[in-house]
């Protein structure tokens, strides 16, 4: 019996050890002093501090892992008074130290007059409180709008925005009334610098004094992100305008040297060279496009007239996009066609023919630019005899759209292209 006591004292005395070794697990880490310090942060517990040994320093009267964990955590815990624990010493850091990283951590400028009478009050100022900080706030904040736009889901992203911007309302108020003046004007001509055209200008200054008549008591730096806001959409928008200008530009360009030398030279040289062109071009310009009125319609509530200014530019950009990519997508079915024996050449390019100037015709008639100034670089009066030949086509669209329906059965012997 004695023995069965003896031998469960001995598994439960393991099993205690076992347990308190657990629950102290820098204990014996090679490299404690960092464990602890992990430990610290990870378990925001600054007593895991007090288990750093002194050996090392002891000659010094001075512990400056167990310093610098306390400067972590209190980091973390974005809490002042944690700083107090430091008794500074020779090679280690100072309360000072402590307190700049809470203030870092924080990006809170108000609190560098903890640090008034110390080593890194200056310091403290020109980090958090100049124009220099404001404007490397100006950076940070375009830098994570860039990134969102790419990435629209990211919260982590949106977070980091968020407190950026109002990290740079609270720095503010701390600059010097010269300093304030000069970046008001500075962001002012940054912001419409690039801003020629008209049309775009009186948009802006429209929808910002909206802003500012229904926001008597924003402050300057929230008056400025909105005229920023503002620009940034209204160029998006004229952009967007000039992008789809230069495909209905492309379509009228290519419909136009079909009319004027007629069926015979419609080559597929000619076709793939246009083709090709808008693609390379043009494509890549519209996706940018499409992607920031979609990015900027989120920055909106769905029911403001903002928002449904950009859902109608989008829709109709998007629509020139689909008319178009369905036009060179039938011609290189068409193709596709030949290429399996299934139609000949001639009868492809008869098909080609017709479907640019009958369906291109839609497709640069059909979109209208927002801008008034956006105005296409192929007149009215060049394309006036491109025109008439598609109009004349469309007519006779019956026979032929049976065709393009059904090109494998389709004689295009008794069909004009025109």
């Amino acid at each position: 019996m004695t023995k069965k006591i003896l031998l469960l004292l001995s598994i439960f005395s393991l099993i205690f050890l076992a347990w308190c070794r657990d629950e102290d697990p820098c204990e014996d880490s090679p490299d404690s002093k960092h464990c602890y310090q992990a430990e610290a942060v990870s378990s925001w517990d600054p007593a895991q501090c007090n288990k750093i040994s002194w050996k090392e320093f002891k000659e010094y009267w001075s512990n400056p892992p167990r310093d610098k964990c306390y400067m972590m955590v209190a980091a973390k815990l974005w809490d002042y008074n944690i700083c107090n624990k430091i008794k500074w010493w020779e090679m280690s850091y100072t309360k000072a130290d402590c307190i700049f990283e809470v203030i870092s951590s924080n990006d809170d400028p108000k609190w560098c007059d903890k640090l008034k009478w110390k080593d890194r009050y200056q310091e403290c100022n020109e980090t958090f409180r100049s124009a220099n900080a404001l404007i490397m706030k100006d950076q940070t904040i375009d830098d994570l709008t860039d990134q969102i736009k790419n990435d629209p889901d990211n919260a982590e992203l949106k977070a980091k925005l968020q407190k950026t911007m109002e990290s740079k309302k609270a720095l503010f108020p701390f600059l010097s009334a010269t300093e304030k003046s000069n970046y008001i004007k500075e962001q002012r001509e940054k912001i419409m610098e690039d801003v020629d055209d008209a049309d775009v200008q009186n948009s802006i200054a429209k929808e910002y004094n909206k802003f500012r008549t229904t926001n008597p008591n924003a402050d300057i730096i929230t008056m400025l992100d909105k005229m920023k806001s503002i620009a940034d959409k209204q160029k998006m928008m004229k952009q967007a305008d000039e992008d789809a200008n230069a495909l209905v530009d492309a379509v009228k360009d290519q419909m136009t040297d079909l009319a004027q030398q007629g069926q015979d030279a419609v080559t597929d040289a000619m076709k793939e060279k246009a083709a090709d062109w808008i693609k390379e071009n043009w494509w890549d310009k519209l996706k940018r496009s499409l992607k920031n009125l979609e990015w900027m319609k989120d920055k909106y509530d769905k029911a403001s007239e903002e928002y449904a200014a950009v859902q109608e530019k989008y829709n109709k950009l998007k629509g020139a996009y689909d008319k178009v990519n369905a036009i060179y997508g039938k011609m290189d079915g068409f193709d596709t066609l030949v290429a399996q024996w299934k139609i000949t050449a001639d009868k492809a390019k008869v098909l080609k023919w017709a479907v640019l100037l009958q369906n291109g015709l839609t497709a640069v008639t059909e979109y209208v630019p927002v801008f008034g100034s956006t105005v296409s670089k192929i007149t009215d009066a060049t394309f006036e005899a491109t025109m008439k030949f598609a109009q004349k086509r469309a007519e006779r669209a019956t026979a032929l759209d049976k065709c393009i329906n059904d090109p494998e059965h389709c004689d295009t012997d008794s069909i004009s292209g025109y």
